[in-house]
C-alpha cells in the first residue's frame, strides 16, 4: 500500500517536469519562447538573444523540482519493493 506514494510522486514529478521541459524543448527547436503571465509575450532568439537565453534558463531550472519528485518517487518505490521482497523471503 505504501508503494502507491512512490508511484504518485513519480506521476506528479513527471507532470511538473514535463510542464516546463516541453516548452523548453520547443523553444530550443523553433527559436521562440513565450513568457508566463497574464499577457504572455513571444521572445525571438534572433531579435533578443540575451532575454531569450535568460528565459530558456529559467524554464529549464523550473523543471528541477519535478525531477526531484521523480527521483524521490523512484527511491521510495524501490525501497518499498525491496522491503516487500525481504518480507516475502523471510
Amino acid at each position: 500500500m505504501w508503494f502507491l506514494i512512490g508511484a504518485g510522486a513519480i506521476g506528479a514529478g513527471l507532470l511538473l517536469a514535463l510542464r516546463e521541459l516541453l516548452p523548453w524543448m520547443e523553444a530550443n527547436r523553433t527559436g521562440r519562447i513565450r513568457t508566463r503571465g497574464d499577457r504572455a509575450q513571444t521572445v525571438l532568439r534572433d531579435e533578443d538573444p540575451e532575454r531569450f537565453k535568460a528565459l530558456l534558463k529559467k524554464r529549464f531550472n523550473a523543471a528541477g523540482p519535478g525531477a526531484l519528485f521523480v527521483i524521490g518517487g523512484v527511491v521510495w518505490l524501490a525501497w518499498n519493493l525491496l522491503g516487500l521482497l525481504m518480507m516475502a523471503a523471510a
